[in-house]
């Protein structure tokens, strides 16, 4: 191991963590929250219009029951697809740079969708939708979080995740407000702006927001760090300490910062005489192949494998419940002092729909959409709070088997109230889990490769929501305590495995730990100079 030296001044140097304390908690940290809960809020919306704008949409594009599925689909693909692309990026060329043009393009794709005549299209664009916004969707937890004290990494993931559930309560607030609207105005002779359409593009404009509002903040100090930058990290501390303080960057009180990077000057030497695509692609195969290999494989199974079960149960039997409250809603109406079990309900017509072309929404699934969203919002509340008490696979740990075991309990449920208050459970536990999972993700894969790794974490979520969908779309109607209890079984054993996870050593230890194969690194104190 070597020590260098860059610099006059040597006296005043600090490690990263030590460094990013040393910046205060103030004004440039209330910037970053509220740009990347934004930017997880507008994510919630993506993931949630489509349950909006169908039954209004439904009938100007004739749409059948498979292709609203198939929108659904395309959206999940897509999402998955793209979580390796922008995971590799965000680690090479910044977070901050994918976040501002995946929140762009997404939104553009958005406004396209709003003018589209076509299902064909439209499939296209949900498509795009879920590709485009599945960088954000992961690689935001890892922005945020690199700009935190370790004290608050995990903690202020979990609070950040809080505006996923808001989306959730927002959504059908501004449904109600916009899609009952009876207007349609002839943009020339391309389409007809109609309340659904109008929806979409009030969607897309907190993305654009997002995106215009990233420009003026800074990257990731511990991405410079990781890339072998510290004269950049220490520019980008210097801001926060200014903007915290109020005092002049110059007196941040460190001067050098110490950090672990690989001494790999042939092979740096060898990259950059190739062309510049040979060396993207090379470290992408670095940094895709670093995953699998130990000290991470056993890592990169583990949370992956917490996220699958995690999604497998929330995007599977979390869709199915708002149709089960509907279902029970309007046998109850029929039936005013009758009850009937979940097997009895599966297996009656699918509950009849407004064909016209005038949609609004039912009272009923307002009231249960927001219970639930407002449930979720309160668990999630107090599952950050706790988190500065406790390790996020607790967290995990207890919230997945708590929504195992509200989701074996559905079957046995005979009233629409009922339904209510495990859907309620079941969704609050699932999300807590969701974000505390991408908590340790966080936590427990080094700098450099952090942005691929919790978006393979979400991609192999995403993989277990498309399986738990086909699983229900085949069993649901004709056996459907076996789906149910396949969810209950996929959640709680997620759960389990929350007990080998292991507890997150010293950030720089990691990062020295998981150099790609390289025992010969070198530690720099770098000084950086105010420019």
């Amino acid at each position: 191991m070597k020590v260098s030296t860059f610099g006059s001044d040597s006296s005043e140097k600090s490690d990263f963590d030590n460094a990013i304390c040393l910046t205060g908690y103030g004004r440039f940290h209330y910037q970053i929250i509220a740009v990347c809960a934004l930017s997880i809020l507008v994510v919630g919306f993506q993931n949630g219009i489509l349950s909006y704008i169908f039954p209004a949409a439904q009938c100007e594009l004739h749409l059948t029951s498979f292709q609203q599925g198939l929108l659904n689909v395309a959206f999940l693909a897509g999402g998955t697809i793209s979580c390796f692309v922008w995971g590799i990026l965000a680690d090479m060329v910044g977070r901050r740079s994918v976040l501002i043009a995946t929140h762009l393009l997404n939104a553009s794709v958005t406004i396209l969708m709003s003018t589209n005549p076509y299902t064909g299209s439209l499939v296209a664009c949900r498509f795009l939708n879920g590709f485009f916004i599945g960088g954000p969707g992961s690689i935001i937890y890892s922005y945020f979080a690199e700009f935190q004290p370790p004290k608050y990494r995990t903690s202020s993931v979990c609070y950040c995740g809080l505006f996923f559930t808001v989306a959730w309560l927002l959504l059908p607030l501004l449904a109600h407000l916009v899609l009952p609207l009876t207007i349609e105005v002839t943009v020339g002779s391309l389409f007809v702006l109609t309340p659904w359409r109008l929806f979409l593009i009030l969607v897309a404009l907190p993305e654009i927001l997002v995106g215009l509002w990233l420009i003026r903040m800074p990257e990731s100090p511990k991405f410079y760090v990781a890339k072998g930058c510290p004269r950049k990290a220490l520019v980008v501390l210097r801001r926060m300490y200014a903007t915290n303080s109020g005092r002049s960057p110059e007196y941040f009180p460190v001067k050098n910062l110490i950090t672990e990077r690989n001494n790999e000057i042939g092979s740096g030497d060898k990259m950059m005489c190739q062309g510049r695509v040979a060396r993207v692609l090379k470290e992408m195969g670095q940094q895709a192949k670093s995953l699998f290999v130990p000290p991470l494989l056993g890592i990169t199974v583990l949370t992956s494998s917490i996220m699958f079960a995690n999604m497998f149960g929330m995007f599977g039997l979390g869709l199915w419940l708002p149709e089960l409250f509907i279902r029970f809603e309007q046998f109850q109406t029929l039936h005013p002092n009758a009850s009937i079990s979940v097997r009895e309900l599966s297996s009656l017509p699918p509950p009849s729909k407004n064909l016209s072309c005038s949609p609004s929404l039912d009272a009923s699934v307002i009231r249960s959409t927001v219970a639930m969203g407002v449930t979720s919002l309160l668990f999630n509340g107090l599952a950050s709070y706790v988190s500065t008490k406790t390790t996020a696979r607790v967290i995990t740990m207890v919230t997945m088997l708590l929504g195992g075991v509200s989701a074996g309990l559905i079957y046995w449920m005979r009233s629409s109230m009922q339904n209510l208050v495990l859907a309620c459970v079941f969704q609050a536990t699932m999300i807590a889990s969701n974000m505390s999972t991408a908590g340790i993700a966080v936590d427990l894969f080094p700098t450099k490769v952090n942005g691929i790794a919790v978006c393979m974490v979400v991609c192999a979520g995403r993989i277990g929501a498309v399986v738990s969908n086909f699983v229900f779309g085949f069993l649901m109607d004709k056996n459907c305590e076996l789906p149910i209890f396949i969810v209950t079984a996929v959640v709680i054993l997620g759960g389990c495995l929350c007990f080998v996870v292991p507890i997150p050593k010293n950030r720089e230890v990691i990062d020295m730990a998981s150099s790609f194969g390289k025992n010969d690194m070198e530690i720099s104190v770098v000084s950086g100079k105010f420019r």
